[in-house]
């Protein structure tokens, strides 16, 4: 598994996804926060100004901070919760996350569920019934192509929170689309040729059960780290390593 280290990519992420969000109810406290704020934030996207076309830092000294790096930052569909992740040098990787209560925004803390090893990349599906994130915590035997440790784990809203994560799959990076399909970075054959590639998640209760590679050709070197428009209408990606950012549009007949 791989961080993600493509600022460029991660805007658009920010910008035109709602990827992650509810945490739902969690218990006990924080492992790694950021200090509140002097003045409390209210309002869309933590307060901030509406974005334009000028890529800014988004929200500094709260989510962005000098002495570390934050990825993959999604909001929930209604716009009330924010999730991302962080991590520096001298820092695990850790899945934060930013609610509004009682009309303020709260200061980004830990998501309790991932605690225990170095968590990434959190996905919250469209229908906000399943939190997927990537994690450092040992596979469990006999999953076919998945590596000794690392992958993504998925937890399940309840009444009560989230329940117990369980293996989801290999791959880097997800995101979905309004009606529910999911898209990754295939990593399975990254051993034997090198590259990865494109793919859509066949999901089975909630787990990758296949994956379908995207025929899309572009310049040179492996895809990696599909973010689909929420109306599925476009596809961005990076190839080479994330030098280069991508967009490919979807045709009538589907391809």
């Amino acid at each position: 598994m791989e961080r993600i280290r493509t600022p460029l990519l991660a805007l658009c992420v920010v910008l035109l996804l709602a990827g992650c969000g509810s945490t739902g109810p969690t218990t006990g406290p924080a492992q790694t926060s950021t200090p509140a704020t002097a003045t409390p934030l209210s309002g869309p996207r933590l307060g901030q100004e509406r974005p334009g076309t000028t890529p800014e830092v988004f929200a500094p000294g709260i989510v962005s901070r000098p002495d570390s790096t934050e990825y993959s930052g999604t909001f929930s569909p209604d716009g009330d919760e924010y999730c991302f992740y962080r991590f520096s040098d001298d820092s695990p990787s850790t899945v934060l996350f930013s609610k509004v209560l009682d009309g303020e925004w709260t200061a980004p803390e830990q998501l309790p569920v991932t605690a225990g090893y170095d968590a990434y990349e959190p996905h919250l599906t469209p229908d906000d019934t399943r939190l997927y994130f990537a994690w450092g915590r040992p596979v469990p035997e006999g999953q076919p192509g998945a590596p000794a440790e690392g992958g993504y784990y998925v937890v399940k809203r309840t009444e009560t929170g989230w329940s117990r994560p369980h293996y989801a799959g290999q791959g880097m990076f997800l995101s979905s689309s309004r009606d529910g399909r999911m898209y990754t970075t295939d990593m399975s054959s990254r051993s034997s040729d090198g590259k990865t590639y494109l793919a859509e998640i066949q999901l089975k209760r909630g787990l990758f059960a296949g994956y379908k590679r995207l025929p899309i050709k572009a310049g040179w070197g492996s895809q990696a780290h599909p973010a689909i428009a929420p109306d599925g209408s476009y596809l961005l990606f990076d190839v080479q390593e994330g030098n280069y950012l991508y967009v490919s549009f979807r045709r009538a007949d589907g391809t």
